[in-house]
């Protein structure tokens, strides 16, 4: 038992890099009679884009007046911000209660750190009687935690290379792994337009539904579209925001929510740390792959020049053909790296590219703020990044 909620995180994380499936997670759930099957559930895979669209689908629920809560991860700020409901996190008071509730379970089923948030999340949900969960999958999808899951409805947003050694080398293979999600007579929605894909789709499911990306105006700092005869407007949001959104928007007509309710909840969303401007000109996005910031780059038309970007990775992605693409597009790139276990060095980072180097990321912050002059500043490359920069900014 764990008297504060620190040393139960602390023992926690420290589950963490244990080996991915879910059999020991359903030999638990169904040793309790299967709990998750009291949840009305949106269960949302996807390369990029699933935390966003998972917080579209979470506010268009809530602003129709539904009690709803949310699993989304990596965590941004503290570990409480993956298990919310009505987008407030659960408390410490409460999270401690539950964990100690849980390590009666931790050994007897080799519970990693994902499964027992998971296990907790569906506890917690289901003793406030929450009207919809919306769950967003950890990494892949047939073998991620959350899939103990029988949602209402699947979503995927995209296929991309990330995650390779685990999830293979083609975007066939990664594909199959992210439609381990789909179940029987449950309908799939999703905005992925490769045909190999889609084939992969088709394989698994008879219910898929393809969502057209709407064309869309640019406004001030603003990108707007019509579907389904609802407009919608968003606000300091990346362009990407857009495929994220309607299909969003597809997931909640479905879900039989009024038109009204989809249009606020959609255009009232924010989500730290995606094309978050968090101070004049500075710009926090956690673009983590080679999708991710190619879509970031189409975001920065509405942003003024000069541009500057502060980036770092984890070690294990492609960060090099990353960093190729931000030379070739921002004014100045400047490399910086974070603790992280998983975080690539910062000379690594920079191997064979004309690039600023400052390993402290603090000041190299603060010497993109200096070069950004009038224009824009972005920082990017690593949600773990994200998460501490963020922390950093808001406290100074």
């Amino acid at each position: 038992m764990y008297t504060n909620i620190n040393s139960a995180l602390d023992a926690l994380m420290e589950r963490r890099n244990m080996t991915l499936g879910i059999d020991n997670l359903i030999n638990l759930l169904s040793e309790l009679d299967n709990p998750q099957l009291d949840l009305k559930c949106i269960h949302i895979a996807g390369t990029n884009g699933k935390g966003s669209t998972s917080n579209y689908v979470r506010s268009g629920l809530q602003a129709a007046g539904n009690k709803v809560g949310s699993f989304t991860s990596p965590h941004l700020v503290v570990h409480n911000d993956r298990i919310r409901i009505n987008n407030e996190n659960i408390s410490d008071e409460v999270f401690l209660r539950y964990i100690n509730d849980s390590i009666q379970y931790w050994e007897p089923y080799s519970l990693s750190m994902f499964e027992i948030d998971m296990f907790i999340s569906i506890m917690y949900f289901r003793d406030e009687a929450v009207d919809y969960v919306v769950y967003e999958v950890g990494l892949g999808g047939r073998l991620d935690a959350t899939n103990v899951i029988h949602p209402l409805v699947c979503a995927v947003t995209n296929i991309g290379y990330d995650h390779m050694g685990i999830l293979g080398n083609t975007l066939e293979e990664i594909a199959g792994e992210k439609a381990g999600i789909f179940k029987p007579g449950v309908p799939v929605f999703t905005t992925e337009k490769n045909d190999s894909v889609l084939n992969v789709f088709n394989e698994k499911t008879d219910l898929l539904n393809i969502v057209e990306i709407p064309q869309h105006t640019v406004g001030e700092k603003s990108y707007s579209y019509t579907l389904d005869g609802i407009e919608i407007t968003l606000t300091n949001q990346g362009i990407y925001q857009i495929s994220n959104s309607a299909l969003a928007l597809k997931i909640l007509k479905y879900l039989n929510i009024a038109d009204e309710s989809i249009k606020s909840g959609i255009e009232n969303t924010s989500w730290a740390g995606r094309f978050e401007e968090i101070s004049q000109g500075v710009y926090l996005d956690g673009a983590h792959n080679s999708m991710g910031i190619e879509n970031l780059i189409k975001s920065m038309e509405i942003l003024p020049k000069p541009w500057v970007v502060v980036f770092t990775a984890l070690a294990d992605k492609s960060h090099s053909e990353m960093v190729d693409r931000l030379e070739a597009v921002f004014d100045e790139v400047i490399i910086t790296e974070f603790e992280f276990y998983r975080a690539a060095k910062g000379q690594d980072l920079a191997l064979n590219h004309k690039v600023t180097i400052e390993t402290d990321y603090k000041k190299a912050i603060q010497i993109g703020k200096d070069h950004r002059q009038s224009g824009t500043l972005i920082i990017t490359g690593s949600l773990y990044f994200i998460s501490e920069a963020r922390e950093y900014l808001l406290l100074k």
